[in-house]
């Protein structure tokens, strides 16, 4: 059965470093200050914030910050995404990844990077490469 709400995915959560001036706001303070839109769901809208905030964690882990079982968490994501918890959390930091290495200042290192979207250098550079594979395939 089809989803009768809005399911987000995310490339519509996520809000650029250098926020496009396409983004549509009335004014400068209407913009998300968070690094995502707002779903209107205090549930998403706090695991989106802890996801922000502590980067790729297993599932267990942003459960436990939100305080509910792993079981329920993944449900969650499920139905307000329509994509699993791994899908949604690995797209969402790729893209925060991408966007983090395409708009870093001179001053900003790769490892600086890496710990904004919570790996250590290697297990970022393994991630981007597993993701930079799986994209090349499906072109």
């Amino acid at each position: 059965m089809a989803a009768t709400f809005k399911q987000y995915s995310p490339q519509e959560l996520y809000v650029p470093v250098s926020i496009p001036d396409t983004l549509e706001a009335e004014n400068e303070y209407d913009l998300p200050a968070q690094g995502f839109r707002s779903t209107g769901s205090a549930f998403f809208d706090a695991f989106m914030a802890n996801l922000q905030h502590h980067g790729i964690r297993n599932a267990r882990f942003h459960a436990q910050l939100l305080g509910i079982n792993y079981t329920e968490m993944c449900v969650a994501v499920s139905v307000i995404t329509g994509m699993t918890y791994t899908d949604f959390v690995e797209g969402y930091i790729l893209i925060k990844a991408e966007d983090l290495i395409r708009n870093k200042s001179a001053k900003t290192t790769i490892q600086d990077i890496a710990a904004s979207v919570g790996f250590s250098y290697s297990g970022f550079y393994q991630f981007m490469l597993r993701h930079r594979k799986w994209q090349k395939k499906r072109r």
